[in-house]
Formats: C-alpha cells, sequence, structure tokens
C-alpha cells in the first residue's frame, strides 16, 4: 500500500480529504517554530474540528490576547484560516487548519536551516518536558506508550518508505475500529514523536 493510497483510505473513514501544506519560506517556519504555536497547530490539525479564539484559549492555557496575536501569525502563514461562524452567530467566527499534513521542506534561501533547527528544539525540548513531567507523577498503566524508541536498521530507500508508512497504517486501524481523534472517557491527550532519518556517513558492515 502507497502513502497516497493510505492518504485516501484515511480521508475515507475520516470524511476529511488530505490537504497537504508544503512550507519551505524560512518566515512561514518561524512561524510555525513557536511553542504556543506549536499546540495551537497540534490541536487544529489533530481534530480537523472548528475552535473559537476562546476555545482555543482554554485548551492551550494561553491567554485570550495571547491567541489572537498567535493565531494571526499562523494564519499569515497559511496554516490556518477563519472559518464560517457556527450555528448562525456571526459575531465569532471560528478557526480551522488549513490543511491535514504539515511537511518542511529545506533549501538553500536564507533563514530556512535555521528556522528548521528552531522547530526541532522545540520538538525536543517538549518531548524532555513530557518525560520529566511523567517522572514525577503517578501515571497508572504507562506500559501501553513509549517513552523513547530508537532502532538502527538497514534500508534502501524503498524500505524505510514502507517503515514510516506503518504509522499511518496504525492511525487507519484505529479509526477502523470506531475511533475518532477527540477527547472522551479514559481518553489521554497523548503526543506521538517520530523521525526517520538516514546517515550521512553510514559505517560500513562488518
Amino acid at each position: 500500500m502507497t502513502r497516497n493510497d493510505i492518504e485516501a483510505e484515511l480521508a475515507a473513514e475520516t470524511g476529511v480529504p488530505s490537504v497537504p501544506i508544503h512550507l519551505r519560506d524560512a518566515e512561514a517556519i518561524r512561524a510555525l517554530a513557536h511553542p504556543a504555536r506549536q499546540r495551537v497547530v497540534n490541536l487544529l490539525f489533530a481534530d480537523q474540528q472548528t475552535h473559537t479564539s476562546t476555545e482555543l484559549s482554554e485548551l492551550t492555557g494561553l491567554t485570550p490576547s495571547a491567541m489572537s496575536y498567535h493565531l494571526r501569525a499562523l494564519q499569515k502563514a497559511g496554516l490556518v484560516q477563519r472559518a464560517e461562524p457556527t450555528e448562525g452567530d456571526s459575531r465569532t467566527r471560528p478557526w480551522r487548519a488549513s490543511g491535514t499534513t504539515i511537511f518542511i521542506h529545506g533549501s538553500e534561501a536564507e533563514g530556512v536551516w535555521e528556522a528548521q533547527d528552531a522547530l526541532t528544539s522545540i520538538a525536543v525540548s517538549e518531548l524532555r518536558a513530557r518525560l520529566q513531567a511523567i517522572r514525577s507523577k503517578e501515571v497508572a498503566d504507562t506500559t501501553s506508550y513509549v517513552g523513547i524508541s530508537e532502532a538502527t536498521l538497514w534500508l534502501t530507500d524503498d524500505e524505510a518508505a514502507v517503515y514510516a508508512r506503518a504509522l499511518q497504517r496504525a492511525e487507519l486501524e484505529l479509526l477502523r475500529t470506531g475511533w475518532r481523534n477527540e477527547a472522551g472517557p479514559e481518553r489521554r491527550l497523548s503526543r506521538a514523536f517520530f523521525s526517520l532519518l538516514p546517515e550521512t556517513e553510514a559505517p560500513a558492515p562488518e
């Protein structure tokens, strides 16, 4: 099953067409490289629902004024957009994700690599913070979760693509059980962090 096949099946299961967003501009990548904006983007892209600025403030712990500032920056970067008001309330126009997935592209354009590095630093820092928080609290049944898992694999480019698609297939399998990415009884907000990168100078096999 190819990546496009999986995306098509995910779209069919969720009713949300696949709309990838490709960021190549340093300014747009920098707009995303902010912890607060990461929380907003993660929420909107994960549930693909509309949320008012007030709702987003409550869900992310940001003040209403800070939320308005960050939403405008994300809108300028093309990551979020205004949706039609719900229930005929023209006073409050909610926000929604501009797509379903985000791809960050590197280039030699000025500032792009620095923006990418900033984005990576935020992701790693948040992972460290979550690991530290887990250590300081009694969390029942953490055996279902993986803090950090690292594997060393010899892969062709095609094999690497197969490995990466496994994560998408896992979400597809969940959807087929009736799962939807939204809050519910006994559900914990959980975050997945996945990276698959080639070594630039892999050691020769013995």
